[in-house]
Protein backbone atom coordinates (compact mmCIF):
# COMPACT_ATOMS: atom_id res chain seq x y z
CA UNK A 1 0.00 0.00 0.00
CA UNK A 2 1.48 3.61 -0.96
CA UNK A 3 0.75 6.00 1.79
CA UNK A 4 -0.91 9.26 0.97
CA UNK A 5 0.74 11.70 -0.82
CA UNK A 6 4.01 9.61 -1.71
CA UNK A 7 6.51 10.98 -3.88
CA UNK A 8 7.00 8.84 -6.82
CA UNK A 9 9.87 8.17 -9.44
CA UNK A 10 8.84 9.78 -12.61
CA UNK A 11 9.56 7.43 -15.85
CA UNK A 12 8.64 8.54 -20.01
CA UNK A 13 9.60 6.51 -22.47
CA UNK A 14 9.52 7.78 -26.14
CA UNK A 15 9.49 4.85 -29.38
CA UNK A 16 10.80 6.34 -32.80
CA UNK A 17 11.88 3.83 -35.75
CA UNK A 18 12.38 0.69 -33.42
CA UNK A 19 14.58 3.11 -31.02
CA UNK A 20 13.63 3.59 -27.50
CA UNK A 21 14.71 6.54 -25.11
CA UNK A 22 14.12 6.11 -21.37
CA UNK A 23 14.12 9.50 -19.29
CA UNK A 24 16.36 8.70 -15.91
CA UNK A 25 13.94 8.05 -13.02
CA UNK A 26 13.79 11.77 -10.39
CA UNK A 27 15.04 11.40 -6.78
CA UNK A 28 13.14 9.57 -4.94
CA UNK A 29 11.04 11.77 -2.16
CA UNK A 30 10.12 10.60 1.37
CA UNK A 31 6.78 9.21 1.72
CA UNK A 32 4.28 11.36 4.07
CA UNK A 33 3.22 9.50 7.02
CA UNK A 34 -0.18 7.84 8.37
CA UNK A 35 -1.98 9.60 10.88
CA UNK A 36 -2.14 8.60 14.70
CA UNK A 37 -5.21 6.83 15.45
CA UNK A 38 -7.43 8.51 18.08
CA UNK A 39 -7.48 5.84 21.40
CA UNK A 40 -9.53 8.09 23.77
CA UNK A 41 -9.79 11.78 25.01
CA UNK A 42 -10.23 11.77 28.84
CA UNK A 43 -10.10 15.07 31.38
CA UNK A 44 -6.97 14.78 33.47
CA UNK A 45 -6.39 18.07 35.22
CA UNK A 46 -8.55 21.50 35.33
CA UNK A 47 -8.88 23.29 31.70
CA UNK A 48 -7.25 20.26 29.86
CA UNK A 49 -7.93 17.15 27.83
CA UNK A 50 -5.33 14.17 27.30
CA UNK A 51 -5.67 12.29 24.23
CA UNK A 52 -4.22 8.70 23.71
CA UNK A 53 -3.28 7.73 20.64
CA UNK A 54 -1.65 4.75 18.54
CA UNK A 55 1.03 5.57 16.14
CA UNK A 56 0.81 4.45 12.26
CA UNK A 57 2.75 1.09 12.11
CA UNK A 58 3.74 1.36 8.81
CA UNK A 59 6.32 4.40 8.81
CA UNK A 60 8.26 3.11 5.27
CA UNK A 61 11.69 3.47 7.21
CA UNK A 62 10.56 6.73 7.78
CA UNK A 63 10.13 7.56 11.53
CA UNK A 64 7.70 9.90 13.03
CA UNK A 65 9.32 12.62 14.41
CA UNK A 66 6.67 14.69 16.09
CA UNK A 67 2.54 14.17 16.67
CA UNK A 68 0.62 17.80 16.12
CA UNK A 69 -3.14 18.63 18.19
CA UNK A 70 -5.79 20.95 16.91
CA UNK A 71 -9.03 21.61 18.33
CA UNK A 72 -12.21 22.48 16.91
CA UNK A 73 -11.65 22.15 13.25
CA UNK A 74 -8.78 25.38 13.35
CA UNK A 75 -6.11 25.41 10.91
CA UNK A 76 -3.47 25.98 13.71
CA UNK A 77 -1.29 22.67 14.65
CA UNK A 78 0.44 23.08 17.99
CA UNK A 79 3.51 20.17 18.73
CA UNK A 80 2.41 17.85 21.17
CA UNK A 81 6.12 17.59 22.27
CA UNK A 82 6.19 14.10 22.48
CA UNK A 83 5.32 10.79 20.32
CA UNK A 84 4.97 8.55 23.21
CA UNK A 85 1.29 7.42 22.66
CA UNK A 86 -0.25 10.51 24.77
CA UNK A 87 -0.84 14.10 23.50
CA UNK A 88 -2.00 17.07 26.60
CA UNK A 89 -4.15 20.48 25.64
CA UNK A 90 -4.24 22.91 27.93
CA UNK A 91 -5.82 26.52 28.44
CA UNK A 92 -9.16 25.14 27.75
CA UNK A 93 -12.80 26.19 29.00
CA UNK A 94 -13.97 23.33 31.65
CA UNK A 95 -17.56 22.27 31.08
CA UNK A 96 -16.98 22.72 27.08
CA UNK A 97 -17.04 20.09 24.36
CA UNK A 98 -13.70 20.08 22.31
CA UNK A 99 -13.54 18.06 18.99
CA UNK A 100 -9.53 17.15 18.70
CA UNK A 101 -7.55 15.77 15.68
CA UNK A 102 -3.95 14.62 15.49
CA UNK A 103 -1.66 14.30 12.74
CA UNK A 104 1.96 12.88 12.48
CA UNK A 105 5.73 14.33 10.92
CA UNK A 106 8.25 13.03 9.90
CA UNK A 107 10.90 14.50 7.13
CA UNK A 108 8.66 14.65 4.15
CA UNK A 109 6.34 16.87 6.49
CA UNK A 110 2.65 16.52 8.28
CA UNK A 111 0.45 13.85 7.67
CA UNK A 112 -3.19 14.48 6.66
CA UNK A 113 -5.47 14.92 10.08
CA UNK A 114 -6.30 11.62 12.01
CA UNK A 115 -10.67 10.72 12.55
CA UNK A 116 -11.12 12.94 14.93
CA UNK A 117 -12.13 12.86 18.83
CA UNK A 118 -14.11 14.93 21.61
CA UNK A 119 -13.72 15.48 25.42
CA UNK A 120 -14.73 18.15 27.68
CA UNK A 121 -12.34 19.30 30.43
CA UNK A 122 -13.39 19.70 33.94
CA UNK A 123 -12.06 19.84 37.53
CA UNK A 124 -10.97 16.93 39.21
CA UNK A 125 -12.96 15.45 41.41
CA UNK A 126 -10.62 15.83 44.19
CA UNK A 127 -10.28 19.73 43.92
CA UNK A 128 -14.34 20.15 43.16
CA UNK A 129 -15.50 21.23 46.69
CA UNK A 130 -18.79 20.36 45.42
CA UNK A 131 -17.76 16.85 44.86
CA UNK A 132 -17.17 13.81 47.93
CA UNK A 133 -14.78 11.76 47.26
CA UNK A 134 -15.80 9.60 50.04
CA UNK A 135 -19.30 8.66 49.89
CA UNK A 136 -21.43 8.81 53.06
CA UNK A 137 -23.51 5.39 54.68
CA UNK A 138 -26.71 7.07 54.27
CA UNK A 139 -27.25 8.26 50.59
CA UNK A 140 -29.55 8.72 47.66
CA UNK A 141 -28.28 8.27 44.34
CA UNK A 142 -29.93 10.97 41.96
CA UNK A 143 -30.63 10.90 38.35
CA UNK A 144 -32.39 13.06 35.67
CA UNK A 145 -34.09 13.11 32.22
CA UNK A 146 -33.12 15.27 29.44
CA UNK A 147 -35.47 16.80 27.17
CA UNK A 148 -34.26 18.94 24.49
CA UNK A 149 -38.03 20.45 23.31
CA UNK A 150 -39.57 20.70 26.73
CA UNK A 151 -41.86 23.44 25.80
CA UNK A 152 -44.35 21.39 24.37
CA UNK A 153 -43.12 21.20 20.81
CA UNK A 154 -44.08 17.67 19.96
CA UNK A 155 -41.16 16.32 18.70
CA UNK A 156 -38.15 14.16 20.35
CA UNK A 157 -35.89 16.57 19.53
CA UNK A 158 -32.56 14.20 20.06
CA UNK A 159 -33.22 12.40 16.33
CA UNK A 160 -34.54 15.68 14.92
CA UNK A 161 -33.73 19.16 14.14
CA UNK A 162 -35.79 22.12 15.85
CA UNK A 163 -35.95 25.76 15.84
CA UNK A 164 -33.91 28.29 17.85
CA UNK A 165 -36.97 28.88 20.44
CA UNK A 166 -36.80 25.09 21.70
CA UNK A 167 -36.10 25.01 25.77
CA UNK A 168 -33.95 22.17 27.05
CA UNK A 169 -34.67 21.31 30.53
CA UNK A 170 -33.52 18.42 32.90
CA UNK A 171 -35.69 16.63 35.32
CA UNK A 172 -34.93 15.00 38.56
CA UNK A 173 -36.33 12.33 40.29
CA UNK A 174 -35.45 13.86 43.26
CA UNK A 175 -35.95 17.05 45.47
CA UNK A 176 -32.76 18.88 44.71
CA UNK A 177 -31.85 21.37 47.87
CA UNK A 178 -28.27 22.43 46.37
CA UNK A 179 -29.63 24.13 43.10
CA UNK A 180 -26.35 26.39 42.90
CA UNK A 181 -24.55 23.47 42.60
CA UNK A 182 -26.38 21.85 39.64
CA UNK A 183 -25.99 24.68 37.99
CA UNK A 184 -22.26 25.34 38.60
CA UNK A 185 -21.75 21.64 36.67
CA UNK A 186 -23.99 22.47 33.47
CA UNK A 187 -22.11 24.29 30.60
CA UNK A 188 -24.20 25.13 27.45
CA UNK A 189 -22.33 25.27 24.09
CA UNK A 190 -22.91 25.66 20.48
CA UNK A 191 -21.17 23.88 17.41
CA UNK A 192 -21.33 25.64 14.42
CA UNK A 193 -22.20 22.75 11.69
CA UNK A 194 -20.29 25.18 8.97
CA UNK A 195 -16.99 26.30 10.91
CA UNK A 196 -16.68 23.52 13.53
CA UNK A 197 -16.25 26.27 15.69
CA UNK A 198 -17.80 26.15 19.39
CA UNK A 199 -18.99 29.26 21.62
CA UNK A 200 -20.42 29.26 24.94
CA UNK A 201 -24.25 30.32 24.71
CA UNK A 202 -24.86 32.68 27.50
CA UNK A 203 -27.95 32.24 29.31
CA UNK A 204 -29.77 31.08 32.80
CA UNK A 205 -31.21 27.83 34.17
CA UNK A 206 -34.69 28.59 35.62
CA UNK A 207 -35.83 26.27 38.18
CA UNK A 208 -39.76 25.55 37.34
CA UNK A 209 -40.32 24.02 40.37
CA UNK A 210 -37.56 21.53 42.97
CA UNK A 211 -37.11 18.95 40.55
CA UNK A 212 -37.00 20.82 37.03
CA UNK A 213 -34.62 23.14 35.42
CA UNK A 214 -34.46 24.59 31.89
CA UNK A 215 -32.43 26.79 30.25
CA UNK A 216 -32.92 30.10 28.41
CA UNK A 217 -30.47 31.71 26.54
CA UNK A 218 -29.92 35.51 26.41
CA UNK A 219 -30.65 35.17 22.82
CA UNK A 220 -32.28 33.10 20.69
CA UNK A 221 -29.61 29.37 19.77
CA UNK A 222 -27.25 30.07 16.83
CA UNK A 223 -29.10 27.99 14.06
CA UNK A 224 -27.53 25.15 12.15
CA UNK A 225 -25.53 23.73 15.12
CA UNK A 226 -24.89 21.39 17.43
CA UNK A 227 -25.66 22.47 21.13
CA UNK A 228 -24.07 20.27 24.13
CA UNK A 229 -25.06 20.48 27.85
CA UNK A 230 -21.99 19.27 29.62
CA UNK A 231 -22.91 17.82 32.96
CA UNK A 232 -20.26 17.28 35.41
CA UNK A 233 -22.79 16.42 38.43
CA UNK A 234 -21.29 13.03 39.30
CA UNK A 235 -20.39 12.61 42.36
CA UNK A 236 -21.53 16.04 43.34
CA UNK A 237 -23.44 16.76 47.10
CA UNK A 238 -26.65 17.80 46.29
CA UNK A 239 -28.04 18.26 49.79
CA UNK A 240 -29.97 16.23 52.25
CA UNK A 241 -33.18 14.41 52.07
CA UNK A 242 -35.27 13.12 55.03
CA UNK A 243 -31.66 12.05 56.63
CA UNK A 244 -29.59 10.45 53.13
CA UNK A 245 -27.45 12.64 51.40
CA UNK A 246 -28.13 13.09 47.58
CA UNK A 247 -25.36 11.84 45.41
CA UNK A 248 -25.37 13.04 41.76
CA UNK A 249 -25.45 9.17 39.73
CA UNK A 250 -22.94 8.24 37.76
CA UNK A 251 -24.69 8.72 34.37
CA UNK A 252 -24.76 12.46 35.46
CA UNK A 253 -21.62 12.41 34.08
CA UNK A 254 -22.39 12.66 30.62
CA UNK A 255 -23.41 15.21 27.63
CA UNK A 256 -27.00 15.95 26.23
CA UNK A 257 -26.94 17.20 22.69
CA UNK A 258 -29.75 18.70 20.36
CA UNK A 259 -29.56 20.06 16.80
CA UNK A 260 -30.66 22.74 15.51
CA UNK A 261 -32.11 23.49 11.55
CA UNK A 262 -31.58 27.22 10.39
CA UNK A 263 -32.69 30.03 12.33
CA UNK A 264 -36.31 31.26 11.49
CA UNK A 265 -37.59 34.03 13.16
CA UNK A 266 -41.30 35.95 11.84
CA UNK A 267 -41.96 39.16 12.91
CA UNK A 268 -45.71 40.33 12.98
CA UNK A 269 -46.29 44.04 13.40
CA UNK A 270 -50.10 44.50 14.39
CA UNK A 271 -50.19 48.30 13.10
CA UNK A 272 -48.92 47.55 9.75
CA UNK A 273 -50.40 44.50 8.95
CA UNK A 274 -47.41 42.95 7.82
CA UNK A 275 -45.34 40.00 8.37
CA UNK A 276 -41.75 39.61 7.56
CA UNK A 277 -39.67 36.21 7.87
CA UNK A 278 -36.32 36.04 8.23
CA UNK A 279 -34.03 32.77 7.72
CA UNK A 280 -30.42 33.25 9.61
CA UNK A 281 -30.99 37.18 10.09
CA UNK A 282 -32.04 37.55 5.95
CA UNK A 283 -35.64 38.43 5.34
CA UNK A 284 -37.11 35.89 3.00
CA UNK A 285 -40.68 37.06 3.10
CA UNK A 286 -43.00 39.23 3.69
CA UNK A 287 -46.73 38.67 4.08
CA UNK A 288 -49.67 40.73 4.35
CA UNK A 289 -52.45 39.90 7.37
CA UNK A 290 -54.56 40.90 9.89
CA UNK A 291 -54.87 40.11 13.36
CA UNK A 292 -57.68 40.14 16.26
CA UNK A 293 -60.35 43.51 16.14
CA UNK A 294 -61.13 45.64 18.99
CA UNK A 295 -62.90 42.44 21.10
CA UNK A 296 -60.70 39.67 20.11
CA UNK A 297 -56.76 41.39 20.21
CA UNK A 298 -54.26 39.17 19.24
CA UNK A 299 -51.80 38.55 21.79
CA UNK A 300 -48.44 40.49 21.74
CA UNK A 301 -45.15 38.16 22.64
CA UNK A 302 -43.10 35.55 21.50
CA UNK A 303 -44.86 32.73 20.14
CA UNK A 304 -43.20 29.24 19.27
CA UNK A 305 -44.49 26.86 16.46
CA UNK A 306 -45.04 22.95 17.56
CA UNK A 307 -45.98 20.27 15.72
CA UNK A 308 -49.55 20.93 15.50
CA UNK A 309 -50.76 21.66 12.17
CA UNK A 310 -53.99 21.15 10.20
CA UNK A 311 -54.67 21.49 6.46
CA UNK A 312 -58.20 21.91 6.96
CA UNK A 313 -59.63 23.20 9.77
CA UNK A 314 -63.82 24.42 10.55
CA UNK A 315 -63.76 27.36 12.92
CA UNK A 316 -67.07 28.06 14.23
CA UNK A 317 -68.72 30.40 16.77
CA UNK A 318 -69.84 27.93 19.15
CA UNK A 319 -65.80 27.01 19.56
CA UNK A 320 -66.09 31.07 20.98
CA UNK A 321 -69.48 30.66 22.77
CA UNK A 322 -71.26 32.57 20.38
CA UNK A 323 -74.69 32.68 20.71
CA UNK A 324 -75.94 35.65 19.18
CA UNK A 325 -78.19 34.82 16.13
CA UNK A 326 -75.84 37.89 14.08
CA UNK A 327 -72.23 35.74 15.61
CA UNK A 328 -73.37 32.93 13.76
CA UNK A 329 -70.72 31.45 11.68
CA UNK A 330 -69.03 28.21 10.15
CA UNK A 331 -65.86 28.63 8.11
CA UNK A 332 -63.39 26.33 6.27
CA UNK A 333 -59.62 27.44 6.46
CA UNK A 334 -56.76 25.79 5.02
CA UNK A 335 -53.27 25.54 6.05
CA UNK A 336 -53.76 26.13 10.01
CA UNK A 337 -50.80 26.28 11.73
CA UNK A 338 -51.45 26.77 15.71
CA UNK A 339 -49.54 29.18 18.03
CA UNK A 340 -51.63 28.75 21.51
CA UNK A 341 -53.60 26.21 22.93
CA UNK A 342 -55.57 29.24 23.69
CA UNK A 343 -56.53 28.76 20.54
CA UNK A 344 -54.31 31.38 18.38
CA UNK A 345 -53.61 29.99 14.48
CA UNK A 346 -51.92 31.41 11.40
CA UNK A 347 -54.11 30.21 8.27
CA UNK A 348 -55.70 31.26 5.20
CA UNK A 349 -58.88 33.34 5.10
CA UNK A 350 -59.61 34.13 1.72
CA UNK A 351 -63.26 35.89 3.26
CA UNK A 352 -60.54 37.72 4.42
CA UNK A 353 -58.44 39.38 1.79
CA UNK A 354 -60.10 43.20 1.60
CA UNK A 355 -58.32 43.69 5.45
CA UNK A 356 -55.34 41.59 4.93
CA UNK A 357 -52.56 44.52 5.28
CA UNK A 358 -55.14 47.01 5.97
CA UNK A 359 -56.49 46.37 9.18
CA UNK A 360 -57.39 43.90 11.80
CA UNK A 361 -60.66 42.26 12.17
CA UNK A 362 -60.21 38.38 13.31
CA UNK A 363 -61.14 36.51 16.26
CA UNK A 364 -57.35 36.46 17.80
CA UNK A 365 -55.89 33.80 15.03
CA UNK A 366 -53.52 35.46 11.67
CA UNK A 367 -55.29 35.69 8.77
CA UNK A 368 -53.27 35.68 5.55
CA UNK A 369 -53.83 35.00 1.72
CA UNK A 370 -54.14 31.18 1.10
CA UNK A 371 -50.81 31.13 -0.82
CA UNK A 372 -48.67 32.89 2.28
CA UNK A 373 -50.33 30.52 4.95
CA UNK A 374 -49.72 27.27 2.82
CA UNK A 375 -45.77 28.56 3.34
CA UNK A 376 -45.92 29.04 6.44
CA UNK A 377 -47.65 25.72 7.04
CA UNK A 378 -44.70 23.80 4.86
CA UNK A 379 -41.58 25.64 5.66
CA UNK A 380 -42.20 25.96 9.63
CA UNK A 381 -41.07 23.51 11.82
CA UNK A 382 -41.22 22.95 15.81
CA UNK A 383 -38.93 25.66 17.20
CA UNK A 384 -39.42 28.25 14.92
CA UNK A 385 -40.00 32.12 16.44
CA UNK A 386 -42.47 34.41 15.18
CA UNK A 387 -42.30 37.92 17.88
CA UNK A 388 -45.57 39.72 17.90
CA UNK A 389 -45.93 43.56 18.48
CA UNK A 390 -48.42 46.37 18.09
CA UNK A 391 -51.67 44.17 18.78
CA UNK A 392 -53.04 46.10 21.28
CA UNK A 393 -53.39 42.21 23.59
CA UNK A 394 -51.94 41.35 26.56
CA UNK A 395 -48.69 39.39 26.28
CA UNK A 396 -49.02 35.76 25.89
CA UNK A 397 -49.15 34.10 29.31
CA UNK A 398 -45.93 31.68 30.17
CA UNK A 399 -48.54 28.61 30.03
CA UNK A 400 -50.38 29.68 26.77
CA UNK A 401 -47.98 27.85 24.11
CA UNK A 402 -44.88 26.59 23.31
CA UNK A 403 -43.52 30.48 23.16
CA UNK A 404 -44.58 31.55 26.50
CA UNK A 405 -41.68 31.14 28.65
CA UNK A 406 -39.64 33.48 26.31
CA UNK A 407 -42.21 35.72 27.27
CA UNK A 408 -41.66 36.05 31.23
CA UNK A 409 -38.94 39.00 31.83
CA UNK A 410 -35.57 38.58 31.82
CA UNK A 411 -35.16 39.98 35.29
CA UNK A 412 -37.92 37.16 36.85
CA UNK A 413 -36.37 34.21 35.15
CA UNK A 414 -32.69 35.00 36.02
CA UNK A 415 -34.73 35.51 39.94
CA UNK A 416 -35.60 31.36 39.38
CA UNK A 417 -31.71 30.61 38.81
CA UNK A 418 -29.83 29.90 42.21
CA UNK A 419 -26.78 31.78 40.65
CA UNK A 420 -28.64 35.44 40.18
CA UNK A 421 -28.66 37.55 36.63
CA UNK A 422 -25.92 37.12 34.02
CA UNK A 423 -24.74 40.58 32.61
CA UNK A 424 -23.64 39.05 29.43
CA UNK A 425 -23.90 39.58 26.16
CA UNK A 426 -25.84 36.94 23.85
CA UNK A 427 -23.79 34.73 21.25
CA UNK A 428 -25.74 35.47 18.55
CA UNK A 429 -26.94 38.93 17.75
CA UNK A 430 -30.63 39.78 19.42
CA UNK A 431 -33.44 40.16 16.96
CA UNK A 432 -34.21 43.57 16.18
CA UNK A 433 -37.29 43.17 18.01
CA UNK A 434 -37.02 42.23 21.36
CA UNK A 435 -37.90 38.78 22.34
CA UNK A 436 -39.97 39.94 25.29
CA UNK A 437 -42.21 42.73 24.00
CA UNK A 438 -43.83 44.75 26.41
CA UNK A 439 -47.28 44.32 27.03
CA UNK A 440 -50.23 46.49 26.56
CA UNK A 441 -53.36 46.10 28.58
CA UNK A 442 -56.10 44.37 26.88
CA UNK A 443 -58.76 42.13 27.26
CA UNK A 444 -56.46 39.88 24.22
CA UNK A 445 -59.48 37.77 22.42
CA UNK A 446 -62.08 38.09 25.84
CA UNK A 447 -65.51 39.31 24.14
CA UNK A 448 -66.42 42.25 25.72
CA UNK A 449 -70.09 43.12 26.84
CA UNK A 450 -71.19 43.59 23.35
CA UNK A 451 -70.69 40.62 20.63
CA UNK A 452 -68.39 40.71 18.11
CA UNK A 453 -69.26 40.46 14.32
CA UNK A 454 -65.72 39.94 13.24
CA UNK A 455 -64.46 37.04 11.26
CA UNK A 456 -62.12 34.21 12.24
Amino acid sequence: MIPPRVGRFSVAAGLCIGLIGIVEPASAQAPYPEPPNIAGVTSVASGSLQIAYVLPTNTFSYPVTDVQVTTNNANTWTSCGTVNGLCTVGGLTNGLRYIVALRSVNSAGPSLPSLSGAGVPKVPTALDTDKTTQLPRSRVTVTAAFDAASNNLGVNAASTRVGVGTLPELKFNRNIPNKAVVERHLTVSATSDATGETKLVPGRWAWQDVKTIIYRPTGWWPGRSTITIASDLDATNLGLSGGATLIGGSTLGTTYTFKTARALVGRVDGKSDVMNVYIDNEKVKSFKISLGGPDWRTRNGVKVINIQKEAAKTYTSQALGLTAPEDQYSLDAKWNTRLTPSGEFMHAAPWATSRLGRYNGSHGCTNMHEADAKWIFDNTIPGDVFIYTNTLGETAQPGNGSGGLWNVPWASWTSKSALGALPIAPVTPAPSVSPIPTPTPSNSATPSSSPSTFSI
